[in-house]
């Protein structure tokens, strides 16, 4: 019996024991690789954030300048529609302000020859009759005219202006009439409102 337990005690004693400081120098070789896969694996990470982070800064300045973009030429079409509005609003209201232009136009013609009827000198009583009913049909037209905005241009005795008289003839200046003055009017200039229909033929002093 005794025999056995010397046995025994043999065995154990030689049986090789764990060395407790290879064990711990193992369990920190595998911590620290823990954590240097942990790191490792939070740098990639990290990378990744930082990319993702700047593709969405890059998407943020592109969308950026496509709205700058599209809000330059929002800009530009509603100026553009804008000042085609502020033209057709032009247009219309010299349309309004100088309707029947071309009418008066026309009709200055017959008030000229209307004019030369009333310049002859007649005797005869058919004659004056006839006159006076030239002469009714004159103020009419004139009338008419004068209603509609058509107005004779004043030039006589006044500085030639030739914006709105034409000077045909010249004659000599004298104490009545200074050089560049208008001497006499051989064809009425008629204006519409502020436009000038037809310039007044005159003679000018020189």
């Amino acid at each position: 019996m005794a025999e056995k337990k010397d046995d025994s005690l043999k065995r154990d004693h030689e049986t090789p024991q764990e060395d407790p400081s290879t064990k711990s120098k193992d369990q920190l070789k595998n911590h620290h690789d823990k954590l240097t896969k942990k790191d490792s694996n939070a740098d990639s990470a990290t990378d990744h954030r930082s990319s993702e982070i700047k593709k969405l800064k890059q998407q943020v300045t592109d969308l950026q300048t496509k709205y700058d973009q599209m809000e330059n030429r929002f800009l530009r079409a509603e100026a553009d529609m804008k000042n085609i509005q502020n033209h057709a609003k032009k247009e219309q209201a010299d349309l309004i302000k100088y309707d029947g232009q071309q009418l008066a136009h026309d009709i200055l013609p017959i008030v000229d020859n209307l004019q030369r009827a009333l310049a002859v000198d007649v005797t005869d009583d058919s004659g004056k009759q006839l006159k006076k009913g030239v002469s009714m049909v004159y103020e009419h037209l004139t009338k008419a005219l004068s209603d509609n905005g058509v107005e004779v241009i004043e030039a006589l005795n006044k500085p030639f202006d030739p914006k709105f008289s034409q000077a045909v003839q010249t004659a000599a200046a004298d104490d009545h009439h200074p050089v560049d003055t208008v001497v006499q009017i051989l064809q009425n200039g008629y204006r519409l409102k502020d436009r000038v229909l037809r310039p007044a033929m005159v003679v000018v002093a020189k």
